[in-house]
Parts: C-alpha cells; structure tokens; sequence
C-alpha cells in the first residue's frame, strides 16, 4: 500500500511541476524552501493558506520536495516529504505526517528508506495511539500506545534474533516480562533479578561459581537486555544478559579463569569494550566508553553469532 501511495505522490508532483507556477482554485502554490521560510518569518504573522509544492535546493541541486498544507496559518491534511538519501543518491519517500489545527493527528511514517530506522503509527491530538512498528539497526520493535503513554502489550527483536516481551500499563513496565536468549531458552524477570552480591574477590579454586556485575554508559545510566562475553581462553567462552537493572550473571568453572581472560561487549551506538577480568573483579563494573569508532552493523552481528559457540 505504501509503494502505491508513493507512486500516486509522485504521479501528483510530477503534474505540479508543470502547472504549479500558475495556481487555480483546489491547486498548489510552488515555492522554493526559501521563499517558504521567509512566509514562515516568527516576527511576522504567518498567513499561509492553501496547498503548497515547496522545492528544496542545495547548491543548485534538488535535495528535497515537500507537499504540505496550511488553512489560516496553521498545519492541516496530508504533508509528504521526499529526500535524497546520500547512499542512494535518489529520491524517495521520507516521511508522512497528517496534521489537524497544527497537531499531528492521523497516520505517521519516518524513515531513512531502509537503511537503519523506520517508524510508523498513529496519532490522536499529538499523542501516540495504538500499535507503533519500529526498526532501528536490524531491532524490532511493536510498541502499543494509549494517550500518548506506552500501554499494553510490548515485543522487540534485536538484530541477533534475541526476544524480550512484556507488558505497559501507563508507561510503566508491568512484571513477567520474558527473555528469549540465542539458545532459545526462555527466563521472566524474577528470575533474572534474583542475584546474589558479588564478593570482591572471586574465589579461583575448583568448582562452579556465580560472576556477577553491572554494565553501565559513560554517565553512569545502566545498560539493559545487553549481551556481556566472558572470554574464558582462546577456545572457551561464556555469555549473559543484562536484566532490566543493568546487571548480569555468569556461572562458570572460575578454575578456568587466567590472566589473560577477559570481558568483551558490544553495543550499538559505542565503541567496543574489551575489559581484563582482574580489572573487573575489582569494580564489578563494566562501563562503556565514548568515542568516534562507533561498532558497525557487521560488527554487531558477527558479535551476536558468536555467542553460539561459547561454551
């Protein structure tokens, strides 16, 4: 339906610009983005009133093409915006917004036309409503909403294939909620805050023992429903997830554990963290860091595919 929707817009513009420059009665009035912003100037009333084809240049070139429609200076109807995504180096549908007394209200869709993110849901008075589909770097995400607040049902799919579910009520997070891990082994959130403190010093004698911590960002903020890799040796591994505290826990034979193991974790949107265990049993802590050299999207993936092998 949304390449059909496309295809109709584009039939529209297509006849705009040819007959835009002369405006009749239920027809558009052509604009450069500067001619737009200049009726759109804050110290002046805006007095905007019709439909309007708003053509957007960037040294000299075409970036944009915007159908919007103003009645008595506010927002109103259907409002598409096409762009020229760089990767593509054409134009595409960007976003569809509708408008009602200059408040979203009706259908919405944004997107970087399928290269991480897409967005796409309803709005009531300015408020999300109903079920909500996002994607954002190989995630997924249904999302239900009732005035404006998440509430009801929750699902999300990261780019590992990896399963949380749960439930809003209000925006607030009712309990069982569920994790589906890369072996398909299913824990509630009872579960995964039942831990136990973590000695400061953890015992490497013989025997399973419990390795437990916290992951955190750079501001201190907790990091959850995150993969955390104990790299035990060359051939040996063990992972776990973060609960919805940020906290992890790993049962392993610690006899195993050498100067040479280490903690590894990647998350998108950070560099990747490499942490020396003995730095480790010191804080408890794992606490990413900022930097320029984000993780890919590969990089990501290879990470996530790797935990099936951990043993």
């Amino acid at each position: 339906m949304k390449k059909l929707l496309t295809l109709l817009i584009l039939s529209v513009i297509f006849h705009l610009g040819i007959y835009a420059q002369t405006p009749v009665e239920g027809g558009y009035i052509e604009l450069t983005k500067k001619e737009y912003n200049d009726l759109l100037n804050p110290e002046e009333e805006n007095e905007l009133h019709g439909k309007y084809y708003v053509r957007e240049f960037k040294d000299k070139k075409l970036i944009g093409i915007h159908k919007i429609e103003y009645q008595k200076g506010k927002k109103h109807g259907e409002w598409v915006h096409f762009l020229i995504f760089r990767k593509k180096g054409t134009l595409d549908l960007s976003t569809i917004e509708n408008y009602e007394d200059n408040v979203r209200n009706g259908y919405y869709y944004n997107s970087d036309n399928g290269f991480t993110f897409t967005e796409e849901g309803y709005y009531e008075k300015g408020l999300k409503e109903g079920l909500w589909n996002v994607t954002k770097g190989g995630s997924k995400e249904k999302i239900n909403y009732k005035n404006g607040k998440k509430h009801g049902d929750y699902w999300r799919q990261d780019a590992s294939g990896v399963i949380v579910k749960g439930e809003y009520k209000k925006g607030k997070k009712l309990d069982n909620w569920t994790i589906e891990d890369l072996a398909a082994n299913t824990r509630t959130k009872e579960q995964s805050q039942v831990l136990s403190q973590v000695p400061d010093t953890p015992t490497v004698s013989g025997g399973l023992q419990k390795i437990e911590g916290t992951v955190q960002k750079p501001d201190g903020s907790i990091v959850p429903i995150a993969v955390v890799k104990l790299q035990i040796s060359d051939s040996s591994c063990a992972y776990a997830f973060t609960d919805y505290d940020g906290k992890f826990s790993i049962e392993i034979n610690t006899s195993k554990i050498s100067d040479n193991s280490y903690f590894e974790i990647v998350i998108d949107g950070f560099p990747k963290k490499v942490l020396p265990y003995s730095d480790f049993s010191n804080q408890n802590t794992i606490t990413l860091e900022k930097g320029r050299k984000k993780v890919t999207y590969e990089e990501y993936r290879s990470y996530y595919e790797s935990m099936k092998d951990c043993q």
